[in-house]
């Protein structure tokens, strides 16, 4: 992932200070003009850059620092520099903020949502690389590996009003336009039901679909502390769930788990 730069568009620092951009690109070349007779360098304040217009022309502007922030804000006075400060100070948190996150953040693959908090699979996902399918089996079924709900497994949805727009928007993925629930693996239920796939499956089994969710896994291996798995106050079902080998249009063996 690349960096973020910090630094702020004289076309959104004009809008932060309520001037014309042609008037602040008129005031940046003057302090960089100043700045250039006491020979001291502008690069640390303003940096020279270009944007391209609606009619694909290049259009100049600069890429203004924090000190170039700092610069503008002390030739503000009253209201206007109070303000000014406050949005470019808010603004640069942000970056930082974001910087911060993609440090501590490990890359994901596709499969690996992120949900209040936990790293998750779906179980749409799970079947869509190895083509098992995990449903529901409330029958009273004692294997000892199977999945438990609340450890492994879980489901949100059932009593929730979803509006799927926000519901991207703060998570940053889709579940499904039908799913009434959205049932989900943690990552011990993930290599459980991995487990039991390349067991049951034997010769059928999709090497690739499963080194890749190993692969997923390990991503997150360092963030081990954070998908500590708290019992929630809501669980899925504490029976073991289903899972069934189909190749093809043929079911050859339905594995509880």
């Amino acid at each position: 992932m690349q960096s973020l730069e910090q630094t702020l568009d004289s076309r959104e620092v004009a809008g932060m200070v309520e001037k014309d951009h042609n008037k602040l690109l008129r005031d940046i070349r003057r302090y960089v003009e100043q700045l250039g007779e006491a020979k001291i360098g502008h690069s640390d304040f303003f940096r020279e850059s270009t944007y391209k217009s609606e009619q694909n022309k290049e259009i100049p502007c600069y890429r203004i620092t924090l000190k170039g922030c700092e610069f503008i804000a002390h030739k503000l006075t009253g209201t206007k520099g109070t303000i000014f400060t406050a949005r470019y100070i808010n603004r640069f948190h942000e970056m930082q903020d974001i910087l911060c996150k993609q440090e501590t953040e490990p890359q994901l693959p596709w499969f690996i949502c992120k949900f209040r908090g936990k790293y998750i699979m779906l179980f749409r996902d799970f079947k869509s690389l190895t083509g098992v399918e995990i449903c529901g089996n409330y029958t009273a079924w004692k294997r000892p590996d199977k999945l438990e709900g609340g450890r492994d497994y879980n489901g949100w949805g059932w009593y929730t009003v979803i509006n799927k727009e926000e519901f991207l928007k703060e998570y940053g993925f889709e579940y499904g336009e039908e799913e009434k629930c959205m049932m989900y693996l943690y990552p011990n239920g993930i290599r459980k039901a991995l487990e039991i796939y390349r067991r049951e499956s034997g010769r059928k089994l999709n090497q690739q679909a499963y080194d890749e969710i190993m692969g997923g896994l390990k991503a997150i291996e360092p963030q081990k502390k954070d998908i500590a798995v708290k019992k929630p106050t809501q669980i899925a079902t504490s029976q073991p769930v289903q899972i069934s080998i189909i190749v093809g249009n043929e079911q050859k063996a339905v594995v509880s788990i």
